[in-house]
């Protein structure tokens, strides 16, 4: 995978380059939104990282302007300082995530590599044949580490390609993946938010996630996930057999004393990608919406 920088603090911007190169990306970069914009539409990248604040032409018109020509490709917003306001602008505007800066490698890396999963699952996704306007698919498949990247290469391929365009797919796959990812994760193995910082500050998630798929208090849990569309939405309900949790209680990250933490991250995104999300019961039933002709 391809990662353009764009990032005008040289020392900030060489860390990002050579950490991405570290964890075997093909990593470019520039100083400035106008250069970026050139290496963009000549070297395409798969994902983008921009700082909001850039001298000249800001980040945040950068995205505004590849998102307007019809680019799709996945960009994460950088900010220097905790502000509510841009990290919902740089949403609404089609940023894929937004980080505080300086951000350390345990934060970004583990968002780049949902991208890069999910970049992968596309190119395996099967060809589809015919369109099929109303139905219901149900999917249940045991707690697997792999499960959410092979569930979601399945999921979008039922999609009607008609209903959504590449950028509205896109969203939908790393949505999805995030949810399910929660559901094997926070809801299957019981995986706190505390033990999954630390795992992944460790390089140890793979071996905690092991760990608890050995346990006998999480053997033969599943994930089931229901798919039902029509000529108007596309809805998808997620579930687990985890104790659930207390929604409401999860921070939102764009808050100011929130924003440096991960925690609550990929609900909040997540609610971007969709139309609705809403968790039902105890917290182990979500569903998300997504209607038809709404693109992101």
């Amino acid at each position: 995978m391809k990662i353009l920088t764009i990032e005008n603090d040289f020392i900030s911007r060489n860390y990002l380059c050579e950490l991405f190169s570290l964890y075997g990306y093909d990593s470019i970069s520039a100083r400035n939104a106008a250069d970026g914009l050139d290496s963009f539409l000549s070297d395409k990248p798969d994902l983008v990282v921009c700082s909001v604040l850039l001298p000249g032409m800001s980040g945040l018109e950068f995205l505004n302007h590849i998102r307007s020509v019809g680019y799709n490709t996945p960009v994460i917003m950088l900010a220097s300082h905790s502000s509510e306001r841009l990290a919902i602008q740089s949403f609404r505007m089609g940023a894929n995530d937004f980080l505080k800066k300086p951000v350390q490698d345990s934060q970004i890396i583990p968002i780049v590599e949902r991208f890069a999963n999910t970049a992968a699952s596309d190119k395996q996704t099967p060809e589809r044949y015919g369109d099929v306007l109303e139905g219901k698919v149900v999917y249940t498949f045991d707690t697997e580490i792999d499960a959410p990247y092979n569930i979601v290469r399945r999921l979008i391929s039922e999609i009607n390609p008609e209903f959504f365009d590449e950028g509205g797919i896109v969203n939908i796959e790393l949505g999805l993946t995030e949810l399910i990812t929660n559901a094997i994760e926070h809801g299957n193995l019981n995986i706190t938010f505390e033990e999954k910082t630390l795992a992944s500050e460790t390089n140890t998630l793979i071996q905690l996630m092991q760990n608890r798929l050995m346990d006998a208090r999480y053997q033969g849990r599943r994930v089931t996930v229901t798919y039902e569309y029509n000529n108007d939405e596309c809805r998808w309900t997620i579930a687990d057999e985890g104790d659930g949790f207390d929604v409401s209680i999860v921070p939102d990250p764009t808050k100011v004393e929130n924003l440096e933490s991960l925690h609550g991250r990929g609900i909040y995104f997540t609610r971007f990608f969709f139309d609705s999300l809403e968790y039902l019961g105890n917290g182990n039933t979500c569903v998300v919406v997504k209607k038809r002709g709404i693109l992101m």
